[in-house]
């Protein structure tokens, strides 16, 4: 394998490590029932500021992060990026196997961009940033399915080239949340 595949792979999985981790943070402190049941917390005085804005800083970390895996610049790490290089190395096998995978997101993945582009990356000043959320809504199960489908197709590509590295366990970033917010509550 040559150094910008294993660069590629590399980047990547920080980007989906980000993803992974800022979407469960944002998931407890946003929309799970968390608001309700830590609602003299997220009340307060002396931890609303904070809470509230993790919340939201967890939230563009998530959409960055997103972005940086479908980034359609040629020059990033991204998956388009990693489908040209391993059809350019005769694993032409394996980008179409990513393409296959991640077609049902397509359309997922274009609303991240665009929300990115004109809102998070950029502030479009033909676009308010309603009319932008509006118009490429995405619910929080959209969200978690694009990155948990991402992270099983990266997972799918290191094993078709006999690699392997650590993943974090699925929840871990969630459970971390609600130890803080308990604690909170004492």
């Amino acid at each position: 394998m040559n150094k910008n595949t294993t660069k590629i792979l590399n980047d990547l999985k920080i980007s989906i490590d980000e993803a992974v981790r800022h979407r469960e943070i944002w998931w407890e402190l946003g929309f799970s029932q968390n608001r309700k049941e830590f609602k003299a917390e997220f009340d307060s005085q002396e931890y609303n500021y904070y809470l509230h804005a993790s919340y939201e800083a967890h939230s563009l970390s998530m959409f960055l992060a997103l972005g940086k895996i479908f980034d359609p610049d040629s020059r990033s790490s991204s998956i388009r990026a990693l489908k040209a290089n391993l059809a350019e190395n005769g694993r032409k096998d394996i980008s179409l196997l990513i393409s296959e995978t991640l077609k049902p997101f397509e359309i997922n993945v274009q609303k991240i961009l665009d929300v990115r582009s004109k809102i998070i990356a950029h502030t479009d000043t033909n676009y308010t940033e309603q009319s932008v959320l509006k118009s490429n809504s995405l619910s929080p199960n959209d969200i978690k399915d694009l990155i948990l489908n991402v992270r099983e197709t990266y997972y799918m590509v290191l094993q078709r080239l006999l690699l392997n590295t650590k993943q974090h366990p699925d929840g871990a970033f969630s459970e971390s949340t609600l130890h803080v917010l308990r604690k909170l509550k004492t």
